[in-house]
């Protein structure tokens, strides 16, 4: 299934970047770059565009197209644009410009943090639910028994802990 949604993921990616002829025709290459940058896309885009207009024999405009995504890439070159990128658990392309990659790079990694907490977190939830369905099972012995409520004890310390760390967090951003 993983690799069904990679693949859905993909061909979704590249339908985004295929443009027919009218759109390569009447293209506003600054604005299409500006959307890219904001949205802190690489210059590859560029590249899957140039191919997408070439068979319509369309080129765009690429120097249009840089100062477009210059332009966006201001706007997605914030720190709490990269504290939405870490949080989400999105990839970050090294797309932001120094010096605004530092204040985008120390959001990011911020997001990150707080991506890793809450992940951990699902993952100490997902254990609990399954401690407690074992507890509730017929027939356990009292050893086992013991050994799960000991179990249910120190995840829900953990997903306590967690919480309060992600609440802490929150509130430093």
């Amino acid at each position: 299934m993983t690799r069904l949604a990679l693949l859905a993921a993909s061909l979704l990616l590249s339908a985004c970047a295929s443009m027919d002829k009218a759109q390569c025709v009447n293209a506003n290459w600054t604005a299409i770059g500006m959307e890219d940058g904001a949205r802190g896309r690489t210059l590859d885009r560029l590249g899957e565009r140039r191919r997408a207009c070439a068979e319509h024999g369309v080129q765009p405009d690429a120097e249009r197209y840089a100062a477009g995504r210059n332009e966006g890439l201001k706007s997605y070159c914030t720190y709490d644009q990269g504290f939405r990128a870490g949080r989400g658990g999105n990839a970050y392309s090294g797309v932001c410009p120094e010096p605004a990659a530092t204040d985008f790079v120390a959001g990011y990694q911020r997001g990150r943090e707080h991506y890793g907490m809450q992940k951990r977190l699902d993952e100490v939830n997902a254990d609990i639910k399954k401690t407690k369905a074992g507890l509730s099972e017929p027939g356990v012995s009292p050893r086992t028994r013991g050994q799960l409520a000991e179990r249910l004890e120190d995840l829900s310390r953990e997903a306590q802990q967690l919480e309060q760390q992600l609440a802490r967090a929150q509130s430093r951003r």
